[in-house]
């Protein structure tokens, strides 16, 4: 190439701002917008040097001609129209990326086909031979783009996208990637920054990416040095004589870099990314200057034994995408703020997150807010200046936050009161009592179970989910819980075994006692936990007339009443549902209590519809307590309680013994008794004694007690 060439330049979504004033410090050139990034003018060295030393970019391609002749023909003449002796040889070869459609091409697919077809054609025409197809490593990739208005043809000169530098063999979890690490660091102005002799930390730096992107900036390191092949090594217009120029230069400015870098430190509290980290910085010779430290956020301080220029703190912590991670996240983000008030009130520190409410809980007001996309992730770099940057705190929200406190703290005293002298390790603390905080809050031990009530529509959703975070605040201060043992849910109506579905697979089960009996519970990866808290007193009224009886639960879930049954003395037990998981659950329930799953202590997997109907037993005890609604897929029918009480409730009265008790609770707080069973049975409505004193405020359930009417 001697002649001024136009170039195109892709990059990710949110970059173009910083890619702009890049190209034109790297090739001296403007860079004016094209459809998917940038276009400038300029010579072969200068695509070059942006292929060396650009690290926002994805990729460069050389235009090779453009049409507005949107159809089949026009995309032939556009690509004919090159003379491809410039680019490939006749035995070479290549890889066409078709992007987009048009009339005549439905699949990308297709369309490369048909491009390849036309230069093979044109080789094969000319030498009698023809370039073959090449997916991994060709000697050239031709891009071709349709857009709405055009038909764009380049030459990738490339190859893999230019943020995979090279350096990158091992990572944690969820790595960034570099040319966004980049972004962040040019966001916030670090090249100046590094030239000036600041330093730069992390404090949560993962697999350090962010460490050696900084590290790279800050010893004039070309990101492309490490790159095994670009897309122009088998192009036929390469320069190698120029090329390697280009390159021997960046390894000196490397060199001389090195020598005058200022310092680049992480840190993290997973040890095992750390030191794969510091292995990358070796590999790159930038370990002098440049380190990553084993350390967690709550133990963190400013280091002493390095010499620091007050410069920038960086860091990408845990967005929280799933909403249960957010006690946890509310925590550290309040420990960056703190870091930078307390421990580095002279640095300036950017935050990328994707929960704008999570960054106000820094405590820190952002004087710039920088868009960036994080694979799909919408995020935002929040960059936080010394000096006046504490975000106070409305008055509206201190007061709200106050009176949740102190609901807390009479709820607390109340709930401690009404406690005394019992067994008992799990009750409700919190129901919405307050408009403002529609959550439910358990208590499970030393562990706390919230539910998120959805808000109303009319409430912005940065303003509910401020004052969840708040509320997560608040309770961590008062019952001085850690973060790790609150577990946040948004709870909403759900259908049949919908509640049951499996949310997450942390497996962390423990146990809480009840009444003297045992009982394991799992907060994180259910919707419910294994235990109904408002059936307490059910539980226990069981536990004290089990005694010599053939108890049986039906829709048993994880057997906490079989549990309770059998501590007081149940002659026998039957416990049916039709999930595995929970017959599981409620046999280790029995098992926690001294019991093992035999003939007297039976757990069977069955529609308890279809279950009665085949039944020959008598029972002296039975627990029912169905869903509201049910249409399981292994159900033989579906059930709707208001609706199926009668066919349900018969079925049950007839394996109940003639002088037994059928003890029948449902959550379907709209529930009326039918008529005709009040005629056909002897019942008695036990609601107001079956609802705890934690429970007193919201009717949970209605419960009644059936016997056969004496002949």
């Amino acid at each position: 190439m001697t002649e001024p060439a136009t170039f195109w330049v892709t990059c990710p979504q949110g970059f173009h701002r910083l890619l702009k004033p890049e190209i034109t410090q790297i090739t001296g050139q403007p860079a004016v917008d094209w459809s998917r990034g940038l276009a400038f003018e300029g010579s072969l060295a200068d695509a070059y040097r942006l292929c060396l030393w650009s690290r926002l970019a994805n990729r460069v391609h050389l235009a090779l001609g453009q049409s507005d002749n949107l159809s089949l023909d026009g995309l032939v003449a556009l690509v004919d129209g090159v003379d491809w002796d410039q680019h490939v040889r006749p035995g070479g070869s290549l890889r066409v990326d078709f992007q987009g459609r048009m009339n005549g091409i439905d699949d990308p697919r297709y369309g490369a086909q048909k491009v390849k077809d036309v230069i093979v054609d044109q080789m094969r025409a000319r030498h009698g031979i023809r370039p073959s197809v090449e997916r991994d490593a060709p000697d050239i990739v031709v891009f071709v783009q349709v857009g709405r208005q055009r038909i764009d043809l380049g030459l990738d000169l490339s190859g893999d996208s230019l943020h995979r530098r090279g350096y990158r063999q091992a990572t944690g979890p969820a790595p960034l990637k570099e040319n966004l690490a980049a972004a962040v660091l040019m966001a916030a102005d670090w090249p100046r920054r590094a030239a000036a002799g600041e330093a730069f930390i992390d404090p949560l730096c993962g697999s350090g990416t962010l460490v050696v992107e900084a590290a790279m900036i800050a010893a004039d390191m070309a990101p492309g040095l490490l790159r095994r092949r670009f897309g122009f090594d088998g192009w036929q217009g390469h320069d190698r004589g120029l090329w390697n120029e280009l390159t021997s230069e960046a390894r000196q400015r490397r060199l001389d870099g090195e020598q005058t870098m200022s310092p680049v430190l992480g840190y993290d509290a997973d040890g095992g990314v750390v030191a794969r980290a510091n292995e990358t910085l070796e590999r790159l010779g930038l370990s002098r200057q440049a380190r990553c430290y084993h350390k967690p956020l709550s133990e963190w301080t400013k280091p002493t034994h390095w010499t620091l220029q007050p410069g920038l703190v960086a860091c990408n912590p845990p967005y929280g995408e799933r909403l249960g991670n957010k006690p946890e996240l509310l925590a550290l983000y309040r420990r960056l703020g703190d870091i930078a008030q307390s421990e580095l009130p002279d640095w300036t520190l950017g935050v990328l997150t994707s929960d704008t409410v999570l960054a106000r809980e820094t405590g820190l007001k952002a004087s710039a807010k920088e868009r960036f996309f994080n694979g799909r992730i919408e995020t935002h770099l929040y960059v936080f200046e010394p000096g006046e940057r504490t975000a106070t705190q409305t008055p509206a929200m201190a007061e709200q936050d106050s009176a949740l406190r102190n609901r807390l703290l009479k709820n607390l005293k109340q709930r401690r009161k009404s406690l005394k002298g019992k067994d008992i390790e799990a009750f409700r603390l919190y129901d919405a009592d307050l408009p403002e905080f529609a959550l439910a809050i358990d208590v499970y031990g030393d562990q706390y179970h919230v539910q998120e009530y959805a808000p109303p529509r009319e409430i912005p959703e940065d303003k509910a989910r401020a004052r969840l975070l708040h509320a997560l605040a608040v309770l961590g201060d008062v019952m001085q819980a850690p973060a790790e043992n609150i577990v946040l849910k948004q709870r909403q109506r759900q259908k049949g075994h919908a509640q049951y579905e499996r949310q997450a697979q942390s497996g962390e089960f423990f146990t809480v006692q009840e009444e003297g009996v045992t009982l394991q519970v799992n907060l994180r990866d259910y919707l419910d936990t294994g235990l109904f808290l408002d059936h307490r007193p059910t539980r226990t009224w069981l536990q004290h007339q089990a005694r010599s009886q053939r108890f049986l639960n039906l829709f048993c879930y994880t057997g906490a009443a079989t549990a309770h049954a059998f501590v007081g003395g149940a002659a026998t037990t039957t416990s049916v549902d039709l999930s595995r998981t929970y017959l599981n659950w409620a046999r280790e329930n029995l098992r926690l209590n001294g019991g093992r799953p035999d003939a007297k202590h039976r757990f069977i997997q069955a529609d308890c519809l279809q279950w009665l109907t085949e039944c020959r037993e008598q029972f002296d005890l039975i627990f029912l307590d169905p869903p509201t609604f049910s249409n399981s897929a292994r159900m033989s029918d579906t059930l709707d309680i208001q609706r199926d009480q009668q066919a349900l409730i018969d079925s049950v009265m007839k394996v109940l013994a003639p002088d037994g008790l059928l003890v029948f609770s449902n959550n379907f707080r709209k529930f009326k008794l039918d008529s005709e069973l009040e005629e056909r049975y002897q019942t008695s409505e036990k609601t107001s004694v079956s609802v705890p004193f934690d429970f007193q405020q919201k009717r949970p359930h209605r419960c009644w007690h059936l016997r056969h009417k004496a002949r």
